[in-house]
């Protein structure tokens, strides 16, 4: 189930900034606890907004874009800018396929990075 809760909250999401126009770079992922899913969103779409409104944001793209029933699935939502995430990240390693969570670790634990 929660492979396909991935799956349902990638497409959501790519759907929703695509209407929007907005590039997106995602990361979906299964968390550690049942079927919950983390999420990873790094867009200039959230330029000048709060972290409250970029919340709002993606939560409305996943309900507008059928995946309704997965945003009680979602454990961690972090949202920001590319700016931001180079501020916090360093060099971009997430997005060229290995998440924030091991960033530090072996690249053992890399996880799919949908582009």
């Amino acid at each position: 189930m929660a492979k396909n809760g991935v799956r349902l909250v990638e497409k959501a999401l790519e759907k929703g900034f695509a209407a929007k126009g907005a590039k997106v770079s995602l990361l979906a992922e299964k968390s550690d606890y049942k079927d919950f899913v983390r999420v990873f969103v790094v867009s200039d779409y959230f330029r000048r907004r709060t972290e409250k409104e970029r919340l709002g944001e993606i939560f409305e793209m996943l309900e507008e874009n059928g995946a309704e029933n997965q945003v009680a699935k979602i454990s961690l939502c972090i949202a920001m800018t590319p700016r931001e995430y180079e501020r916090e990240f360093g060099d971009g390693d997430w997005l060229q396929g290995v998440s924030p969570s091991v960033k530090r670790k072996s690249r053992a634990g890399v996880h799919n990075t949908r582009l």
